[in-house]
């Protein structure tokens, strides 16, 4: 079964840093995609925010290897991404203010409820704050969804 999911950049990071706590359960998230069991829609700019991510916790040669790698996703249409126009700042503008949230975050959660998309993030602050506006997934439910054996 197939089934589309907006992914936060906290899955990114978690798959790509070793020693990560949720590295396991975001191995088995991008192991889906690669399966086609998962379609992944993200906002342009969680490349940006993983990579910055990565080269703080890790090294900015990390880095610069999750980036070619999520490169090399996109090409492959892997991960589909939502271009920001002025329209989807608006939106995240208002979301960051309503919903008192951080600017990367109210952008990824404008994606998700816009393409009506279930969030998965590890970002729990983050997923408390989204389930007001649209669906969130805990990521080991997408997961356990995707595998009902696991």
């Amino acid at each position: 079964m197939m089934i589309e999911a907006t992914l936060d950049s906290s899955v990114f990071v978690s798959a790509f840093v070793k020693g990560e706590e949720h590295r396991p359960t975001a191995s088995v998230i991008i192991k889906r995609m690669f399966d086609g069991k998962l379609r992944v829609v993200t906002s342009v700019i969680v490349p940006v925010e993983v990579c910055g991510a990565i080269a703080r916790r890790a090294s900015p040669e990390a880095a610069r290897k999750a980036m070619t790698q999520i490169r090399k996703w996109g090409d492959l249409k892997l991960i589909n991404y939502s271009e920001l126009t002025e329209d989807r700042s608006r939106e995240s503008a208002e979301l960051a203010l309503s919903l008192r949230l951080k600017g990367m975050d109210a952008i990824v959660i404008q994606v998700s409820k816009e393409m009506k998309s279930p969030l998965v993030t590890f970002d729990q602050e983050m997923a408390k704050r989204a389930r007001t506006v649209t669906t969130v997934l805990e990521p080991a439910a997408l997961t356990s969804e995707l595998n009902p054996d696991q």
